[in-house]
């Protein structure tokens, strides 16, 4: 086959995964409930409103992602590979930890940083060590919201409880044996 066939053939895969079909079966079902229970006209205006919602995001989450190309460009794959790949160890993982904190934003903003880590070549325990940083740690939280709503001694609180957590995730995720390829491994996959 192709690389150009592969390559679409893999686009493909992707959008219409397991997860698309989990979603639309998902929809399917929620969206005969509605009809059923609460009738047609509600059933549409939960159509209209979310599709409205979708026209607000949708140009967000284009350029997140255009973002995240653009970093994933920009950004050396060895560089990476050195900081953040299965070589760097716990460092990576710890490195991992802190730039999830430290990245502000929603997921529209962490998500595609995540996904140019891994198509760069970050390992998986540093993967799971970002996102976990991100969800738990995320400075601009506890600054804008945290601190200022649940006070000082409860912010501390919580961030000393939960500061080990991403490196606990990232060392278990480097540690678990299954079967997943990052995109060096996929990419000599494809070679051979």
């Amino acid at each position: 086959m192709s690389g150009t066939n592969r390559s679409e053939q893999e686009r493909g895969n992707r959008l219409f995964g397991p997860s698309f079909y989990l979603f639309a079966g998902l929809t399917a079902v929620l969206g005969a409930i509605c009809y059923v229970l609460r009738g047609p006209e509600v059933l549409f205006d939960r159509m209209v409103e979310e599709f409205g919602f979708l026209i607000v995001i949708a140009p967000r989450i284009g350029a997140a992602l255009v973002i995240a190309g653009f970093v994933q460009v920009l950004v050396p794959r060895d560089l990476v590979a050195r900081w953040l790949g299965s070589r760097a160890g716990l460092k990576g993982i710890v490195i991992a930890s802190v730039a999830g904190a430290l990245t502000p934003g929603g997921p529209m903003t962490s998500f595609p940083l995540l996904v140019a880590l891994f198509a760069s070549g970050a390992h998986r325990g540093s993967l799971i060590a970002y996102i976990t940083g991100w969800s738990l740690l995320g400075v601009q939280r506890v600054l804008v919201w945290e601190l200022p709503l649940m006070g000082g001694e409860f912010t501390l609180i919580r961030v000393l409880a939960c500061a080990p957590l991403p490196i606990l995730a990232g060392i278990l995720a480097a540690r678990i044996n299954f079967a997943w390829a990052g995109p060096a491994e996929a990419d000599q996959e494809a070679e051979s």
